[in-house]
This record gives structure tokens, sequence and C-alpha cells, in this order.
């Protein structure tokens, strides 16, 4: 994380709902429900949980992301993380020991691809079934 600057922070026994934006860092050890965007770095520890969609120039996460990833420069899944959604970013580190459950686009301007909402992953119901899931890029999730 970027040290010399100011960092919003969200502590390990608090829980947000809503939308956080910041020009700086933010750093995650409890729970958010919603989205969260930063111009720099987004952290999340351990115990850090994000519901919602993820981005940043820089994401690193051992905690757990139920939503899409969108990183200018750079997504790190640590050893112990949880991501289940899609990503879009130009480098990605991948951990032994992260999950990671989602469709994957490096490369090219990330910046431009809209990462969906999580709900906006599930299409019509079929006849009298589940709605089918589809990725953010339009295509069946693995597994699925």
């Amino acid at each position: 994380m970027n040290s010399g600057g100011a960092q919003t922070v969200l502590s390990k026994d608090a829980v947000f709902e809503g939308k956080i934006i910041s020009k700086d860092s933010v750093k995650i050890d409890g729970r958010l429900v919603g989205e969260v965007r930063s111009e720099a770095t987004i952290e999340l520890g351990e115990t850090g949980s994000v519901e919602g969609n993820v981005t940043a120039v820089h994401v690193i996460t051992a905690g757990r992301i139920k939503g899409a990833i969108q990183a200018r420069e750079k997504v790190e899944l640590k050893g112990k993380s949880r991501l289940e959604g899609d990503l879009v970013t130009t480098r990605l580190v991948i951990e032994d020991g992260a999950q990671f459950e989602g469709m994957c686009k490096m490369g090219g301007k990330p910046a431009e691809a809209a990462p969906a909402a999580p709900a906006a992953n599930a299409a019509p119901a079929a006849e009298g079934g589940e709605p089918e899931r589809r990725s953010l890029f339009g295509g069946k999730p693995a597994g699925h």
C-alpha cells in the first residue's frame, strides 16, 4: 500500500453498506456490502470481505470478494483469498491456496471494460428452471 498518502480503513469488526470512493488507498479488514473504488490501491486483509465490485489501480486481497474486480495495473490473490467473480487487469498474481471462480481478461485497456454487477450475471430463467449464469464476458462461467 502507499504508505506516504492518506488511507481509508474499514476495521475488522466494522460492517459498511454502501459505496466507498477514494483517491487514496483503501484497506478493508471488515465487511463491505457495496462497491469500492480507489485511484490507488485497495487491500483486503484476511478478515476483509466485499460483496460488490472492486475497482482500483492495484488490488491485493487475502480476504473474500464476491463481485467483479477491475484493476488498471495489477491484481494479487494471496494464499487464503477467495474471489467469486470476473476480473479485468493487465497483470495477475495468484498464490498457492487462493481460490478463484470466474473469468479473467488480461491485457488491453481494462479501464474501458465496465464490470457487471453480480446480479447482472444472471440471464432470464429457462422454462421452469433457474436463471442461466453469464460471465462478464458473455460466456458461461466455468463449471456451469
